[in-house]
């Protein structure tokens, strides 16, 4: 089955938005993967690169969200992770075609909006 680069990038994006939500769970004010305006267009460009070392870090953001009595929440998002990684083994390496950065921005803001409102229905 061949997979579609289209929706690779759009998965990348939910996948951007989640572990930037949870990490801002979990650290408070501290949120490496979007505390910079130009973070998200390095993700949208190399996602692997970027992405890969803050889903290692992510069982850490759930903890530390816990500790600090939002673990609620944080679950929430870590339970989605798993269902937003995109279906190739690994995660794209690049992505240059302007319409796959436009569909990765897609998919951050569908996930914004889906975790806004699992949020609010918590």
């Amino acid at each position: 089955m061949a997979i579609d680069r289209l929706t690779e990038a759009y998965r990348c994006g939910q996948l951007y938005a989640a572990l930037a939500a949870l990490e801002r769970l979990g650290a408070g004010t501290r949120h490496p993967l979007d505390d910079d305006p130009t973070k998200r267009r390095q993700v949208s460009t190399e996602p692997r690169k970027h992405l890969a070392p803050h889903l290692w870090k992510a069982t850490r953001s759930l903890v530390d969200a816990t500790d600090q009595g939002r673990g609620k929440p944080a679950a929430m998002i870590f339970r989605q992770l798993p269902d937003l990684l995109p279906l190739r083994r690994e995660l794209p390496g690049e992505i240059r075609d302007p319409a796959e950065r436009a569909r990765f921005q897609e998919g951050v803001t569908a996930q914004e909006a889906a975790i806004g409102k699992a949020l609010a229905e918590l």
